[in-house]
């Protein structure tokens, strides 16, 4: 393994398909504005920033900044990357990359994205103003995010796209002012945990087609229009949840999500009903959640051969929510 100084002026893409670069070499890119696509060809090239001052600069010109394509074991750590009009770094293809500490910013269509890839970690990146913040797509399993930061984005913080994305694992990220949801999620086996997800505009979680998901210890709040949106995803887990102060519904289990399971949830405060269990929602258990203060009232339930257990239904106090006018006369008692 060798460690090879680079400079903006270095074509990076000729110098990795050349012979002076072998699997397993770090590229270690020294500050500077770099205006250049990387097409990464051989597997396990480390891509690592001498410091936090490296830039991938698109001008506004550049379609990608980073391509990786049937490629493996591939890091890219460290760097900032901006004003491209494609993605910031897309995956086609492979396995077993890391995708580590990097910062992007205005790329037009989405930060990172995966496509038919496998195994890949993506882990404690920023990424602000794309179109998709983390997008997999075609195929994408058994990837890892986490500790992302995704914010004020054109569609989603994370999505994935198709119901063969399966297996993928999306933990303790953020998703904060984005224009769709905060995750997306088709597929099979997914599981969402510990992230948290504020003031995106359609809901915090939508999860749609496929089956077998699993969303535990989430926080959804301040939605502008759900907090969590479910749709035709049987078998889905939804446990120790926080949806709080959403816009319109808490929970909307819209068309077949049949025999889930809904436990220990706190729903409160949400200007719609907490839970909707639509007329096509059957045979699911709802049980120990707490329901506080939804607007007009708690639980909907007009599936079918849904069961309710032990669950909290409390109404509001007086002046309890943010909306509520208490200096009005006619919320006074009377004397």
């Amino acid at each position: 393994m060798a460690i090879i100084n680079v400079t903006p002026a270095t074509d990076i893409t000729a110098l990795i398909q050349s012979n002076n670069v072998s699997e397993g070499d770090v590229l270690l890119l020294e500050d500077g504005e770099y205006f250049q696509t990387i097409n990464v060809t051989k597997n396990f090239i480390r891509i690592v920033a001498k410091s936090n001052n490296v830039v991938f600069n698109g001008k506004s010109m550049l379609v990608g900044a980073f391509n990786l394509i049937d490629v493996s074991g591939v890091e890219i750590f460290g760097i900032s990357i901006m004003h491209y009009r494609g993605n910031g770094i897309f995956i086609n293809g492979g396995s077993g990359n890391r995708i580590v500490d990097n910062r992007i910013n205005s790329v037009l269509n989405n930060g990172i994205s995966i496509s038919s890839s496998h195994d890949n970690l993506i882990w404690k990146n920023e990424i602000c103003n794309a179109g998709d913040g983390i997008f997999l797509g075609s195929g994408s399993t058994n990837n890892r995010i986490i500790e992302n930061s995704v914010k004020e984005c054109l569609d989603d913080g994370y999505e994935t796209f198709f119901e063969n994305d399966s297996n993928n694992v999306f933990i303790s990220n953020t998703a904060i002012d984005n224009g769709g949801y905060g995750l997306h999620i088709f597929g099979i086996n997914n599981l969402l945990h510990n992230n948290i997800l504020i003031n995106n505009r359609l809901a915090g979680i939508h999860v749609n087609i496929g089956n077998n998901a699993v969303a535990i210890n989430n926080i959804v709040n301040n939605s502008q229009f759900m907090g969590v949106r479910l749709l035709d995803h049987p078998n889905l887990f939804f446990g120790q949840n926080r949806v709080v102060d959403n816009k319109f519904t808490g929970i909307g289990s819209l068309t077949r999500v049949d025999n889930g399971t809904f436990y220990n949830n706190t729903v409160m405060h949400n200007t719609d009903i907490g839970l909707i269990l639509n007329i096509t929602t059957n045979s699911n258990f709802v049980y120990d959640n707490k329901f506080r203060c939804n607007i007009p009232f708690n639980i909907s339930n007009t599936g079918t051969n849904n069961t309710l257990l032990n669950n909290i239904d409390e109404p509001c106090k007086p002046c309890e929510l943010t909306f509520e006018d208490c200096n009005n006369d006619s919320l006074k008692p009377k004397v």
